[in-house]
């Protein structure tokens, strides 16, 4: 990636977003700072490894992933180009990874070490406030990926899932954008699961769906369960 394409990912990230040119250069020449390319496929960082870096997507999807003992994929966060990572656990008593990060395509990450970061934090302002402000909405964001997986049925799941589409775009037809593997992955559950219970749903009268979208027919029977 070139230095334009690198300075591109850096202003899609709100972190520093107030940066000038020559700040924003700086961070990709400082002393343990460093740039890297992945394949798709690549493992990041392992969980239980040490987390000592703020991470900022240039470019590609980098996917944060648990594994558990049934050997199914959960998605606890898909990041794209100016996401950052790695900020909540930063300067924590126990900064070790609780899952894994992998990437999802070919991506280029900037790897920002910790007493780069402190050095900002004490010296410019917006990036300490917008630093917080991440940290504030990644917090309420697991707290409700929490609630998401605590739930008793998959239907349930699917049916939050949904109403958050809902929410988002106010419109009854649904555009996926992914495809069934990935979305069961989301979930947490195998993709045959996922597919039974849409089955079920569909036969119900909640909704009719194709390979790319979901039709909500009952939204009122969606939020019930949600």
């Amino acid at each position: 990636m070139n230095n334009s394409h690198s300075l591109e990912g850096i202003r899609m990230c709100k972190l520093f977003k107030s940066f000038s040119d020559d700040e924003a250069s700086e961070l990709f020449n400082a002393k343990n700072n460093s740039t890297k390319t992945y394949s798709a496929g690549d493992i990041l960082f392992m969980q239980d490894e040490s987390c000592d870096y703020l991470s900022v997507v240039l470019d590609g999807v980098i996917e944060i992933q648990k594994l558990d003992a049934d050997g199914n994929i959960l998605i606890v966060a898909s990041l794209e180009k100016g996401n950052v990572f790695g900020e909540n656990l930063l300067f924590g008593d126990r900064h070790f990874y609780p899952m894994s990060v992998i990437c999802k395509n070919s991506a280029t990450v900037l790897h920002i070490h910790k007493s780069y970061v402190e050095t900002l934090l004490q010296k410019n302002h917006d990036f300490l406030v917008i630093f917080l402000r991440i940290l504030s909405n990644k917090a309420m964001a697991l707290s409700s990926k929490l609630k998401q997986v605590s739930m008793k049925s998959l239907r349930q799941m699917i049916c939050n899932y949904i109403l958050s589409l809902y929410k988002k775009d106010k419109a009854l037809e649904i555009n996926l954008n992914m495809s069934k593997k990935d979305w069961a992955d989301k979930l947490g559950v195998q993709r045959p699961s996922l597919s039974r219970e849409l089955i079920n749903m569909k036969k119900d009268g909640l909704i009719d769906y194709d390979r790319s979208k979901i039709i909500i027919l009952d939204l009122e029977e969606i939020k019930d369960n949600a």
